[in-house]
């Protein structure tokens, strides 16, 4: 989803009103991690602390793609949103990473 952001707003294609498409993935992997959360008792797997991290990452990149569709797009954008973009694909691979060492992946 990150990505797909990004190349809307390199194509000038993004707008608020379609942002809830990119926040709506946000929103139940933070609903679910709350839940796994409770469950948990606690003792919480490292794959939900990655996941904690991969929604704060997600959460900043979001706020940066609002902030870069007003203000560019084409290759401008894309170089703006590389960096944010790159922290939430390293993020994501530090789920993976956490759900293999698991056994959940």
């Amino acid at each position: 989803m990150a990505r797909k952001g990004a190349d809307l707003v390199a194509s000038g294609r993004l707008t608020a009103e379609s942002m809830p498409e990119l926040t709506y993935p946000l929103e139940r992997a933070e609903a679910f991690a709350h839940e796994a959360r409770t469950r948990s008792g606690g003792a919480a797997p490292a794959s939900l602390d990655a996941l904690d991290a991969l929604c704060v990452r997600y959460r900043a990149f979001l706020d940066a793609l609002d902030r870069v569709r007003r203000e560019r797009s084409g290759a401008a954008a894309r170089a703006v949103l590389a960096e944010p973009l790159a922290a939430v694909e390293a993020a994501a691979e530090s789920v993976r990473v956490a759900l293999r060492a698991e056994r959940r992946l």
